[in-house]
């Protein structure tokens, strides 16, 4: 190893609480290969969060995948979450090993690579270095660009908001429930054009949209008399896309706390765009193959009847290429578009009104 990387190495101690961390994530395993395999991962991981913790980044292993126990059994992962920013993956290699191994399962959805070396007896790890990216399965330490450039990234990188784990409560502050955002009578499709006299007509109106739904599925024969059971079946056995949408936000109106229902939550977007009141709302719901289907939905916010006109949502690629975009007309309730993305995928939201704008970034 030459000796500008000798000069950028920080070793860490292993404390025997970490290698017992390990030692319990091994026993779980199937075999002692993978035992291993799990073993030195957990501990790279953890010599990378206690390097992080002491220059005070914040880290959180029970939002890291590679602490999870199911995806510990059925994949090669040593990453550490950082909250807002994304997941690092941290490998391991042993004393007298030059060449780093990083699975495909890790090319993806990481901010960065970081390769911790461990010591015969596991009670030291030392960091060589970083990767911004990887795209091969093995990397001589010789290759890796010092640690200064992985601070930097950290701090450099954009809050990202991870949508898989609004599926696990874990929501940062900035997202609020939709009715905090919006107020209580957020807007339905259903109702926008409709002067609703009384809650017995509201409901009337749901039936006759939850049997039209029904209708349009051929499952006529099949509805249930209770609406939150029929929509419920709905979500569960229909892939139209459209419709599960349709009943999703019927779903919100009967029983918003129904996990049937997805999760969607709202931003106050007010102080970005000179403080016009509008409020940025993403509802998502996942789908049997594991992607999942987006809703982004722009409101007017503080009891508002309409958005400025003119007012613009955008959908860009990690490349910053547009996929889609909508612009608000005279006395627009709300302007919204749908899609669906993978696991991993990365997109960002724009919105924009005149000169002032504001990008939202996100990964599912």
């Amino acid at each position: 190893m030459n000796s500008s990387m000798e000069q950028i190495t920080i070793s860490i101690p292993i404390t025997q609480t970490n290698r017992d961390k390990a030692e319990q994530f091994a026993r779980g395993q199937s075999n002692s290969k993978k035992a291993q395999q799990v073993y030195y991962n957990t501990l790279a991981v953890l010599v990378t969060n206690n390097y992080l913790q002491m220059l005070d980044v914040e880290t959180s292993l029970q939002q890291s995948y590679s602490w999870n126990v199911v995806a510990r059994l059925s994949t090669d992962i040593a990453d550490l979450n950082l909250p807002g920013k994304g997941h690092l993956e941290c490998r391991a290699i042993k004393t007298g090993e030059d060449d780093c191994y990083f699975p495909e399962d890790v090319w993806h959805n990481r901010i960065g690579y970081v390769v911790v070396q461990l010591d015969e007896d596991c009670k030291q790890g030392k960091i060589l270095g970083f990767l911004p990216q990887i795209n091969r399965t093995k990397v001589n330490v010789r290759e890796l660009q010092s640690l200064d450039k992985l601070l930097v990234t950290i701090h450099e990188q954009k809050t990202v908001v991870q949508l898989h784990q609004w599926l696990e409560d874990i929501v940062t502050t900035a997202w609020l429930n939709v009715e905090e955002v919006i107020g209580k009578q957020a807007i339905n499709p259903l109702f926008v054009f409709a002067d609703i006299p009384s809650e017995t007509v509201k409901i009337d109106k749901i039936k006759d949209a939850v049997e039209q739904l029904y209708t349009s599925q051929n499952e006529v024969n099949k509805i249930d008399s209770n609406a939150e059971k029929a929509l419920t079946h709905l979500l569960k056995n229909t892939y139209n896309e459209e419709i599960r949408w349709k009943a999703a936000e019927l779903l919100w109106e009967i029983n918003p706390e129904n996990p049937a229902g997805g999760i969607r939550k709202a931003i106050d977007l007010g102080m970005y765009l000179r403080k016009n009141a509008i409020a940025l709302m993403v509802a998502i719901l996942p789908k049997p193959d594991e992607s999942m289907a987006i809703l982004i939905r722009l409101y007017p916010g503080n009891n508002q009847t309409y958005l400025p006109q003119g007012l613009q949502l955008a959908g860009l690629d990690i490349e910053g290429n547009t996929f889609f975009t909508v612009q608000s007309r005279n006395k627009d309730n709300y302007i919204q578009f749908k899609f669906t993305a993978d696991l991993g995928d990365r997109f960002n939201i724009r919105v924009a009104l005149d000169d002032a704008n504001i990008i939202e970034n996100f990964v599912v």
